[in-house]
């Protein structure tokens, strides 16, 4: 798991007009979680944040971080985006300890083209993230699976997969992962549409034949 450096600076105030202080400086306000820390509302530089989540490992990312001179690791835990301009708001950050195992998700990332593919087959991907239990040093990047001997109608739950040492999936064994489907033949084309008869036209019909 890669670690990243970060600085932060604890906010005192709260209010609107301090957060909207804080954007327009190129900051993001933001609140470290923890059990042992407490809560704590902190900024951080805005370019520095989107480095870090534009990194392989993203918000799984291991964050060192310096607030004033105090130093705890820490990982992004939620953010909250503007939805018209997509810019982050708001984040909140987890502390975490090397001793102490957390729930996080990564994404399944599939290898190989399945054999089933040169047969007509199409690939039908249902689980693109999964949620995992482990240490945060053990976090994997992405879970990774190999569909190559896949044939048609083939396919991969939760069970199947290859999952590092010290990590856990929390998904139900039995979801669907991946599997290999039969393409589906496309319509014919120039069969004219018949158009309902209006429902006048139908009931003046029905009283002729009365």
């Amino acid at each position: 798991m890669t670690d990243a450096a970060l600085d932060a600076s604890v906010r005192e105030e709260r209010t609107k007009s301090s957060l909207k202080q804080i954007r327009d400086g190129g900051a993001i306000p933001g609140v470290v979680y923890g059990k042992q820390t407490g809560t704590m509302a902190i900024s951080v530089d805005a370019k520095d944040l989107k480095k870090i989540l534009g990194s392989v490992t993203g918000r799984n990312t291991l964050i060192n971080m310096n607030v004033n001179g105090s130093k705890q690791t820490v990982m992004v835990k939620s953010l909250q985006m503007d939805a018209l301009h997509h810019r982050i708001q708001h984040v909140d950050f987890q502390h975490v300890t090397e001793d102490t195992k957390i729930r996080t998700v990564v994404p399944v990332q599939l290898a190989g083209t399945p054999k089933g593919v040169a047969l007509g087959g199409v690939v039908q991907h249902d689980m693109r993230s999964a949620e995992v239990e482990c240490l945060p040093s053990r976090i994997p990047d992405a879970i990774r699976v190999d569909i190559s001997e896949l044939m048609i109608g083939d396919a991969l739950s939760v069970s199947d997969l290859n999952i590092p040492e010290g990590v856990k999936i929390l998904d139900h064994p039995h979801t669907t992962v991946v599997g290999v489907a039969v393409m589906k033949a496309p319509e014919p084309a120039g069969q004219p549409e018949v158009e309902p008869e209006p429902m006048e036209e139908a009931k003046t019909k029905t009283s002729e034949k009365e």
